[in-house]
């Protein structure tokens, strides 16, 4: 017996909102070909400020399929109308076009001028209105200005759109679709944002990437940005994930990965994101905090702290660090790898990223040396090579000096302090009864700024519990191949929190 037998019963309330769900679950059935468990259904969670949602009705198994979606109920540049009305432009979409241009084209096709001929219409009603879209690109000043100093606000992404949407512009003008006309900058934002929000890279069927062409389009990347009516109605939780997207040849199926219970909920997961990542793209937060939060510890936090405790100058220390980031035969000893970055991850589970150590481990080491502010150039190379040889290994092994540990907990510790008050305080919010957008904008504020605190603070405190600590003076006779004075250094006390 085919176990998608029959559709769900919708309870709404008949507002608009209620009536708008019941035509999309017709939709879906009679139209989209989408084949449903009658052991879920969608529910209502507006009083939680979740929206809608796909419930278990009954208790479901581990890797039980809950929907199933033809890939021609999908909307992307190879099923939107657009490319069937204008066939010259079907092999820009999909050979020069970039993914995020193709779609906005199509959505907006089908928005603004099929409208409500559009074979997606009953799923556009059940997307979020534009005063409802909460990713950061729709927040003004003074809300982004309260995020800070969290370094999502460098990456809200407005000059990145604006570019864009000119080249939106340009592909309407050159494509000859006078039906889409002037494309505002609202209409652009408001459908970029869904995208964000709600698309799937979807695997194209006998794809074959290629890895060695630069440019980014459909036939090159081996996928297809795309919008996908009723998996995306599932809410994202890093934590409770219990369904996944299994992609076949003709369709697309939500299996469950895990049991679920009957009430629970089904979640779905957006990628490894942090909150305050979580915010960005998709105008949410993880009120229990994501299980990849982290905060971040810019450059400039890290060099104002080396700079105080051993009085070298910002001038001299940013060129250290640009001969660590520049040099090829350095480059070499750190295999590759880029330790200098514009910010350091430091995740909620205690772990630094591990570029961040090295450099620290490096600096702190180089800086200790005697005659390193006498040396020229040509020895300040020479030397740094042999410090970062021997501090890369130390690192690897497990191992840092000790001074190197303080001096990783002072960075943390200085960028704590650049966090308001009210992030150290332990907040359970009522979000499940927040009256206005500008509220709950204000507490999603709140939830960030304490995710990055909290995860400061884990690495703060388990920073001698990831390391072996050895005697910096250890490391330096073996870099110098002789034994050191150990009274020529300036042990770092352990600052406390």
């Amino acid at each position: 017996m085919d176990h998608f037998s029959g559709f769900l019963e919708f309870n709404w309330a008949m507002d608009g909102y209620g009536q708008a769900t019941e035509q999309f679950s017709a939709w879906l059935s009679e139209v989209a070909g989408v084949r449903m468990s009658p052991k879920i259904a969608i529910s209502d969670l507006r009083n939680f400020n979740q929206g809608r949602c796909v419930v278990a009705r009954e208790a479901i198994e581990g890797q039980e399929v809950l929907f199933e979606i033809p890939r021609s109920a999908i909307l992307n540049v190879g099923t939107s109308r657009l490319t069937e009305k204008y066939p010259g432009i079907r092999g820009r979409l999909l050979e020069e076009i970039g993914h995020w241009e193709g779609l906005v084209l199509c959505m907006l096709y089908e928005m603004k001028v099929l409208n409500i001929q559009s074979r997606w219409w009953a799923y556009f009603q059940v997307l979020p209105r534009p005063d409802e879209v909460n990713s950061l690109m729709f927040w003004n000043d003074e809300q982004l200005e309260g995020l800070k100093p969290s370094l999502i606000v460098e990456r809200v992404g407005v000059a990145e759109a604006k570019q864009m949407y000119e080249r939106v512009l340009q592909y309407v003008e050159e494509s000859g679709v006078e039906e889409l006309g002037s494309v505002s900058w609202s209409d652009f934002v408001y459908v970029a944002s869904v995208i964000m929000s709600y698309s799937f890279d979807v695997e194209l069927v006998d794809a074959e990437p290629n890895e060695e062409q630069e440019l980014s389009s459909v036939k090159n990347d081996g996928y297809m940005k795309s919008m996908i009516p009723l998996a995306d109605t599932l809410n994202a939780n890093t934590s409770k994930c219990n369904a996944n997207l299994v992609y076949d040849i003709e369709s697309l199926k939500m299996c469950a990965t895990k049991p679920i219970g009957m009430g629970e909920q089904v979640y779905n997961i957006y990628g490894d994101h942090p909150n305050s990542e979580l915010l960005r793209r998709y105008g949410y937060v993880e009120w229990e905090g994501s299980k990849y939060d982290f905060g971040e510890v810019p450059m400039a936090t890290l060099v104002n702290v080396i700079h105080q405790k051993f009085q070298w100058d910002i001038e001299h220390l940013t060129q250290l660090i640009d001969i660590i980031r520049d040099n090829e035969t350095i480059g070499d000893e750190l295999q590759g790898e880029n330790i200098v970055l514009h910010a350091y991850d430091c995740y909620s589970d205690g772990q630094i990223i591990p570029e961040c150590v090295v450099l620290l481990q490096i600096m702190v080491t180089f800086l200790q040396i005697s005659e390193a502010r006498t040396l020229d150039r040509p020895a300040v190379e020479r030397t740094l090579l042999r410090v970062v040889k021997k501090c890369f290994q130390l690192v690897e092994s497990g191992r840092i000096t000790k001074n190197c540990a303080r001096m990783i907990e002072y960075v943390i510790d200085a960028r704590l302090r650049e966090y308001p008050s009210h992030a150290f305080r332990e907040i359970t919010p009522d979000h499940y009864s927040i009256p206005d957008i500008e509220s709950l904008r204000q507490r999603m504020t709140e939830k960030v700024l304490q995710s990055e605190v909290d995860s400061l603070q884990n690495c703060f405190q388990s920073v001698e519990e990831n390391f072996k600590l050895i005697a910096d003076s250890k490391l330096l006779e073996n870099i110098s191949k002789r034994k050191l004075p150990v009274k020529k250094f300036k042990t770092m006390k352990k600052v406390k929190r």
